[in-house]
């Protein structure tokens, strides 16, 4: 319906000033379906036609009559505002036809985008914490404190925050945020949200680890919430870029099942969900009403392709326009090829050998003859330095990953704090490993089954199987597992792990520093304090609790100093093994520009069309 003045009272068109003389805008009397058409009436009587479809007459043009009927407009017509009557010299009157019947003055508009991606996902924000399910909320919702490509907090829905004391902070929201069912985003919403993420049912991967803190919330206007902490929490802000907000009205009561419905999948987000169609993806509609810069494209649509080679084809025969995860032979070879555009950069991922140090025996470890053994040898210090002695990090990165990563021994990338430059990546040294094993008892080795995923971090089968041959190399049996992720990371949950070793990907970009792996991956598994959630080898040391416990509420300039420490403290226990940090690829059309995030999620929001296709 075309959008007129109140009551239906014809408009006239106004003068709008401009440097070079005055615009005449007639947008008043023609509908979104026939785009706003201007004219520009300068000094010299030069003319120009601004309009994303042939002008009037439009017969698309339509305005509602008294009975909410709609009926066509023409210039002249009832109802239809009066254009000046202008005198052009001919050639001006020439120009003006000639680019309009070619069509000169008509902008090109963005047309729909379609994103390969690697792995289903889920659109319940609080139903398991893993990325791929977070870089589909990003589309729908916002996050309460929000997070740019660079990991960097930035304001959102939440406008500013402040800590009032050690444990209270205070949130300001924006006003004039609406959900996308129109109603306004208020305090209630977050407390909602904040109370709804740890009594989501039957959650493989909750999000509590993010509130774990989190004592109290206090909605103290419809604008301002507080937060209130059980201890000094410095991180909590990052942590709650991992929360997406869910509207109140129509989450109220709801189950995992009616966000996959659609039913309660209500955000704030740059697109609303049109239909999602569970293993396959899903499609999205540009929200018009989002309070910040609007998606560049109107319609999106999320395409699942599990393998690696179907993505790259789908993209260069024109299915699809970007895609995520793109091999690192395969960007080398796009990139000599010129027919796509690849998009790189350092992410927040280190990649660890997680050994299962938390059973005492596992049936997957025999001894050398291939026998059960009665105790788990990763248990010993000794063997799991001599894992970490047996790994040649270098080779990893330059050959497994192709050159797309950094070798690494620390917990943290280079760009986040706690990262020790004087502590440089470890050599392998086999001899060294192969003296440890034998003063831990295992002069001969012993049999053990290293699992990883094979479709959700970069070369995660290929890597494994060279951790595999590494591991050969210092004397043991491995075998190399290799599962979907949907297989592998429910099998490695707290209960059930049945893996000696394991190949994992921990993401920081919540905290930017070590405390996030330090309170869950490394510190003994809490559940009441969300303390090791992450901690797939249920390693526990009471006197490394203590030193994370000390290090991760410091507030003060001792802060990174401290997390540093108890940093290398952790790395001298080896309870996780650090091995390289990822490089993020991506590839799309050359008509298509990405950003690509830090934390390796795919978000269409930050695509838009390529400079030259504008």
């Amino acid at each position: 319906m075309a959008s007129g003045a109140p009551g239906g009272a014809e408009r006239k068109p106004a003068p709008v000033s401009g440097s070079r003389g005055s615009f005449y805008s007639i947008s008043a009397a023609v509908p979104r379906s026939c785009a706003m058409a201007q004219i520009c009436l300068d000094a010299r009587a030069t003319f120009s036609w601004r309009s994303a479809r042939p002008p009037w007459p439009c017969r698309d043009a339509r305005r509602a009559g008294p009975a909410g009927q709609e009926r066509r407009l023409r210039p002249g017509s009832r109802g239809a505002p009066a254009l000046p009557r202008l005198r052009f010299p001919r050639s001006a009157t020439f120009l003006v036809l000639l680019g309009l019947a070619l069509g000169l003055a008509a902008p090109a508009r963005a047309q729909p985008l379609t994103v390969g991606v690697q792995a289903p996902f889920g659109i319940d924000p609080h139903f398991l914490f893993v990325g791929p399910n977070m870089a589909a909320a990003r589309h729908i919702y916002d996050s309460l404190i929000n997070r740019d490509p660079e990991s960097r907090m930035v304001p959102g829905i939440v406008q500013s925050w402040q800590a009032l004391d050690e444990t209270t902070w205070e949130l300001k929201l924006r006003r004039g945020v609406t959900f996308q069912d129109g109603s306004p985003f208020t305090a209630e919403d977050v407390a909602f949200t904040l109370a709804r993420v740890p009594e989501v049912p039957n959650n493989p991967g909750p999000y509590t680890s993010n509130l774990r803190t989190l004592q109290d919330v206090q909605v103290v206007d419809p604008y301002t919430v507080r937060l209130v902490t059980d201890r000094p929490n410095p991180t909590l802000m990052g942590q709650l870029t991992n929360i997406f907000v869910v509207s109140k009205r129509a989450a109220e009561g709801a189950s995992t099942a009616d966000f996959t419905s659609g039913k309660a999948a209500i955000g704030t987000g740059p697109f609303r969900l049109e239909n999602f169609r569970g293993a396959e993806g899903m499609s999205l509609a540009r929200n018009e009403d989002y309070w910040g810069e609007k998606a560049a494209y109107a319609q999106v649509s999320l395409r699942v392709i599990g393998n690696d080679a179907a993505r790259i084809a789908a993209l260069l025969s024109g299915d699809v326009d970007l895609i995520e995860d793109v091999a690192p032979t395969d960007a080398a070879r796009l990139e000599r090829e010129g027919q796509v555009r690849v998009f790189k950069r350092n992410s927040d991922r280190i990649m660890f050998l997680i050994p299962n140090v938390g059973a005492e025996t596992l049936p997957l470890l025999t001894d050398a003859q291939g026998q059960p053994l009665k105790e788990n040898p990763l248990r010993d210090l000794r063997v799991r330095r001599a894992l970490s002695l047996a790994m040649d990090r270098q080779a990893l990165a330059e050959r497994a990953m192709d050159g797309q990563a950094v070798a690494t021994g620390q917990m943290v990338p280079q760009q986040f704090a706690g990262y020790d430059p004087d502590f440089p990546a470890p050599r392998a040294d086999l001899a060294e490993a192969r003296r440890l094993l034998a003063e831990a008892g295992y002069p001969d080795g012993f049999g053990l089954t290293v699992g990883c995923s094979n479709n959700r971090f970069v070369n995660d089968g290929r890597v494994c199987q060279v951790v595999g041959q590494m591991l050969a190399r210092l004397g043991l049996q491995a075998k190399v597992e290799t599962q979907p992720g949907s297989v592998f990371f429910p099998r490695t949950v707290h209960g059930k792990n049945d893996l000696p070793l394991m190949l994992y990907g921990l993401s920081l970009s919540s905290s930017r520093d070590p405390s996030y792996i330090l309170s869950t991956s490394v510190h003994t598994r809490n559940v009441a304090q969300a303390f090791g959630q992450g901690n797939r080898g249920a390693f526990s040391d009471p006197a490394m609790d203590r030193i994370i416990d000390a290090a991760i509420v410091r507030m003060d300039e001792g802060r990174e100093a401290a997390l540093r420490s108890a940093m290398h403290a952790a790395i001298g226990r080896f309870p996780i093994i650090p091995l390289y940090n990822q490089v993020t690829i991506a590839a799309g059309r050359k008509s298509v520009e990405y950003t690509p995030r830090m934390d390796e999620q795919m978000v269409a929001y930050h695509a838009h069309p390529a400079q030259a296709a504008r």
